[in-house]
């Protein structure tokens, strides 16, 4: 494997609509259909829809939604030899994902799952030593005893910093690239400037710190290229940004083994979400690689393969 991700794969019931119904209303769904989610899982589908060879380790379910999760992930391309069964009588976890095309925002709607996750015991190092990078969005055990590895082992460790909690933090100096949400930045650093915490983030550990903002765009530093701040693509026409976070940072980790810099690697990324975000789903716009050089080139995205895969999800 190229890149190895460890985390817990859910199943999403994406529903758009006009407008959010009124409290006993009703409205009509411009689409609905079930896909694959979570950030991790997301994240290796977007590596494997661009190029490299991606895999996941973490646990699922006995059940049919279980088994729908890795229907998913194959479907995706992305190696699930090393997707455990957790015992029976254990469930995944089931999450509405309700998007409204006035306003453009989402909102989330999940079971808590009661698979367990990932422990140090259970990780195949053997699988994991053959990585270019692992990437990591928890601050369990399992992810901590993960990233030890890469560090003793020289492999890069990244991580999506979409929460806050104290677990995560006491992980950071073991990460090379942090790429947190507004969200982490101001539940640790407080009113610092995203400059600021850019270069705090990079004093605990990471070579590597990046904040995503949204429709703001993103913001990164490193001591070699310094602060920067970058736009989000806004030549496209938004319909769903559920998952632009987690798409972002696969295809962060694919442009940096490429060789790209911090700055240019955001490009990328960004480019790559942005795509996503033109299709349902946190999985149906992620484009292959043609159509993302396509896109980077011209400003055009060539959607019939990302409609082909719209319509693979509503049957």
């Amino acid at each position: 494997m190229d890149i190895i991700g460890i985390g817990t794969p859910i199943m999403d019931l994406v529903v758009n609509v006009d407008s959010m119904p009124q409290k006993d209303g009703a409205t009509h769904a411009n689409e609905m259909f079930y896909q694959g989610g979570n950030k991790v899982p997301t994240a290796m589908v977007a590596a494997a829809r661009l190029g490299w060879k991606a895999g996941l380790m973490g646990r699922v379910g006995r059940d049919r939604i279980g088994r729908f999760i890795l229907e998913d992930l194959e479907y995706n391309h992305v190696d699930i030899s090393r997707v455990l069964l957790d015992e029976e009588g254990r469930y995944s976890s089931c999450c509405l994902s309700l998007s409204e095309k006035e306003t453009g925002t989402r909102v989330f709607i999940g079971r808590s799952s009661t698979v367990r996750p990932i422990t140090p015991d259970l990780l195949d190092y053997d699988y994991l030593a053959t990585a270019k990078c692992i990437h990591l969005s928890e601050g369990d055990e399992g992810s901590a005893a993960a990233a030890a590895f890469g560090k003793e082992k020289g492999i890069p460790v990244s991580f999506d910093g979409d929460h806050y909690n104290k677990k995560i933090e006491a992980l950071i100096p073991q990460i090379d690239v942090f790429i947190g949400s507004e969200f982490f930045q101001r539940d640790l650093f407080g009113s610092l400037s995203m400059e600021e915490s850019c270069r705090e983030i990079v004093k605990m550990g990471p070579h590597t710190a990046i904040f995503t903002l949204g429709k703001r765009g993103c913001v990164g530093y490193t001591q070699k290229e310094g602060f920067f701040a970058l736009p989000c693509f806004d030549n496209v026409t938004v319909v769903d940004t559920t998952g632009a976070g987690d798409v972002f940072h696969g295809a962060y980790i694919v442009a940096m083994l490429e060789g790209q810099s911090a700055r240019e690697a955001c490009r990328f990324a960004s480019a790559v979400s942005a795509i996503k975000c033109t299709r349902i789903g946190g999985r149906t716009g992620i484009p292959t690689r043609p159509i993302l050089d396509r896109f980077l080139e011209t400003g055009e995205i060539d959607g019939t393969e990302l409609d082909e895969r719209l319509a693979y999800y509503r049957t």
